[in-house]
């Protein structure tokens, strides 16, 4: 894996985690992230102007950017209700993982990405460390109905991955960014504003905080892995992306007084191991 994305990469991994940190901080809310969206798109329209934009591009863009738009859409519906029932250092780790093996198998079947033997084994284990960072806190009721929600949103990262991958090399990656948050941004609208507007009240009186950092920092986290997709393969660079959720487990623990055992300790060995042979083997 190149040096270069390999940085960008883990750059990306501390804004994420703490993204989803300030989501989890706002109790999962839907209208954190929907407002969030909303600035990070405003805030981007100078760069989407200032960069020139190919008819030619477009065109050739346009579905990856549709099947994105809707794959964002519902991973940010589900990661909403998620953090509303479960722990960060539950769901993270879940989500996460299931993300990873769903990417690298995608990956495999629909664009050939070959992978070498200590890459792929990297990825085997960062899966398993994510999964044991938060397969243990299922025991509480209310963490195991989280546990579908958390599986979806790992399902729709490996969809938007693959997808974002293909669609990132026909147009520049502020114009991709740019349309892949305004388009759930638009379809999250009537459904936020006709079931969620107390909350879209609260969030703007008492919760701008949130939303600044939940959309902006989403928007800017994945701009760094958009640019690493072009230089390295995409199975590796959502490998070493999860290093975040070793962050935000340790978030969960330092400010929200999750618990911390030896389950998570291993899992974070994991991970730092898998992610060493990831960047050997890619």
């Amino acid at each position: 894996m190149p040096l270069q994305a390999f940085v960008l990469v883990l750059i990306s991994t501390v804004m994420h985690a703490a993204w989803n940190f300030a989501v989890r901080k706002a109790s999962g809310s839907l209208a954190v992230l929907w407002v969030g969206k909303w600035f990070a798109v405003a805030l981007c329209v100078p760069a989407f102007c200032y960069f020139p934009l190919e008819s030619d591009a477009v065109a050739a863009a346009w579905p990856f950017i549709a099947a994105t738009g809707l794959a964002h859409t519902v991973y940010f519906l589900m990661l909403a209700k998620a953090y509303e029932e479960g722990e960060i250092s539950v769901v993270y780790p879940l989500a996460r993982g299931t993300g990873v093996g769903g990417t690298a198998l995608a990956a495999w079947i629909l664009i050939d990405e070959r992978l070498t033997i200590p890459g792929a084994a990297g990825i085997v284990i960062v899966v398993l460390g994510i999964i044991l960072l938060g397969v243990a806190d299922l025991r509480t009721p209310k963490n195991r109905r989280s546990l579908a929600y958390a599986l979806c949103v790992g399902v729709t990262i490996a969809v938007y991955s693959v997808v974002d991958k293909q669609g990132v090399s026909h147009i520049h990656p502020v114009h991709y960014v740019f349309s892949l948050f305004l388009i759930p941004a638009v379809l999250l609208s009537p459904y936020v504003l006709l079931r969620h507007r107390p909350s879209v009240v609260r969030t703007w009186r008492g919760l701008k905080r949130y939303a600044l950092w939940a959309g902006p920092g989403s928007m800017a986290t994945y701009l760094l892995v958009l640019f690493a997709m072009r230089l390295g393969k995409v199975s590796y660079i959502l490998a070493v992306r999860e290093f975040s959720v070793v962050i935000g487990a340790a978030l969960g623990v330092l400010f929200l007084g999750e618990r911390f055992g030896w389950h998570k300790a291993t899992g974070i060995a994991a991970i730092v191991l898998g992610l060493a042979l990831v960047k050997l083997g890619g």
